[in-house]
Order: structure tokens, then sequence, then C-alpha cells
């Protein structure tokens, strides 16, 4: 099994940004990282380019190149199972974040934003959680700046080796996306 780690959290928690800044974080240590986000929709906001039609012309893998990119989507009868979606990002990754799979076996991250009132689910193994209001929350918590310490907390949790040399400074307080 690759080294992975989920970020789950209701939509709109903050799942998406510090996943943005963990990635530049784990590039600034030198890792590799791949991201898998999990999602219930089937359409991937292609419809009535060519490469939704070309799948729903029967294509089993449908690839879309350009300057810098490659992007390949996989046909499966029913959704892959996460092991599988893992295997395929494995290759030339150190570690793959996962936004999402709040059910699978995958250690956890939960992130919280106390501006969202719903209760989350119980998740399976939550190794910290992320949230500005820290009030009554259980284990290691973070604020969502804190993404040195986070980054820190998933190398030492997948038992993934430090960097030779760190370049500091990369805590930033502005957002690299959203939910």
């Amino acid at each position: 099994m690759p080294k992975a780690i989920a970020i789950v959290g209701p939509s709109g928690s903050g799942k998406t940004e510090l996943i943005c800044r963990l990635l530049d974080w784990f590039a600034h240590q030198g890792l590799r990282v791949a991201v898998l986000k999990h999602t219930h929709h089937h359409d991937l906001g292609d419809r009535d380019k060519d490469t939704w039609r070309f799948r729903q012309a029967g294509a089993r893998v449908v690839a879309l190149a350009g300057p810098g990119l490659l992007q390949i989507t996989r046909a499966y009868p029913e959704e892959p199972q996460l092991a599988a979606a893992l295997a395929e990002l494995a290759a030339g990754v150190d570690l793959i974040l996962v936004e999402g799979y709040k059910s699978g076996s995958l250690p956890k991250i939960v992130v919280l934003n106390p501006e969202i009132k719903e209760s989350p689910p119980q998740y399976i193994q939550v190794i910290a959680t992320v949230s500005q209001d820290q009030t009554g929350l259980a284990g290691p918590v973070f604020q969502p700046g804190e993404v040195e310490a986070i980054g820190a907390l998933i190398r030492a949790h997948l038992g993934l080796a430090e960097p030779a040399a760190v370049r500091p400074g990369l805590d930033r307080p502005e957002p690299c996306g959203s939910d």
C-alpha cells in the first residue's frame, strides 16, 4: 500500500486549502506528492467536450495531453476501490494526499470550520484535527495555518524520511483553493 493520508471534513471546511498548503510545504521538503480527490459526481466537468464524448462513445481510457500535462481517465464498471486508485497514483511519488474517502481505512486528518454548524461523523483512524476553534477537541489539534507542524505529523505518522535541508517560512495565511 502506498503511503497515503486522507484529509476529511464537511464541504466548505477548508480541506482543499489545507491540501494546497501541504503540497507546497512537501514540495519544499523534496517530496513528490500525488492527490486523489473522491467525488460522488459522475460528471468530470467536461460535458460536451471531446473527452466526455469519447467516454460516452465507449472509450475505456481517455487521455488529454498538453504542454506540461497528461490527464488520464479510466472507465470502471463501478466506483474503483480506494486501493486500486492509490495503486494507479503510486508510481514515482513518495506520498498521496487523499481528499475524501471519509469511511475508508486510511489514517485521517479531520478539518473543521466552526462556521459550519453540522456535526461531523465519527471518523475512524483520526490522527489529528485542524480547526480554528479548538474547544473540546481531543488528540493533536492544529490551527489551519500550522502547515509545517501538520506536515511534520504526517511525515512522522507515515514514516517518511526527514529532508536533508528544509526551507523556512512556509506557514502562509493566504488560501490557495476552496472546497
